[in-house]
């Protein structure tokens, strides 16, 4: 479990980044170790890859972990407050982008 600040999650969540976040908060190196908690062993290809694990993997899954982020406005988001994180599936490599039973696991903890 790792603590990661709620403007950094809120703005998975929203597909956006939130304004308060800062330099590296806003790329994808930052997001990078909020993929890697939520599924341990993950692989992309690329940036289009990892662009792909965040739309299908992480918002999905940081929705469900956090449902009071999803209609949560902006203004009362905080970088300098921090939730905490859990892995939610691992994933070993590509299991993700080739592996039914993996996506079948995703589905039944995302329902």
């Amino acid at each position: 479990m790792t603590e990661y600040n709620e403007a950094q999650v809120w703005s998975v969540v929203h597909g956006n980044n939130h304004p308060s976040l800062q330099g590296d908060e806003r790329s994808i190196s930052g997001y990078i170790p909020l993929v890697e908690e939520l599924f341990p062993g993950i692989n992309y290809f690329s940036t289009t890859g990892f662009n792909q694990v965040i739309r299908d993997y992480a918002q999905p899954a940081l929705k469900k972990l956090f449902p009071e982020m999803v209609d949560k406005p902006a203004d009362e988001v905080s970088r300098d407050r921090t939730v905490n994180v859990d892995a939610f599936l691992p994933s070993d490599g590509y299991e993700h982008s080739d592996n039914p039973e993996w996506k079948g696991q995703l589905e039944a903890l995302l329902a």
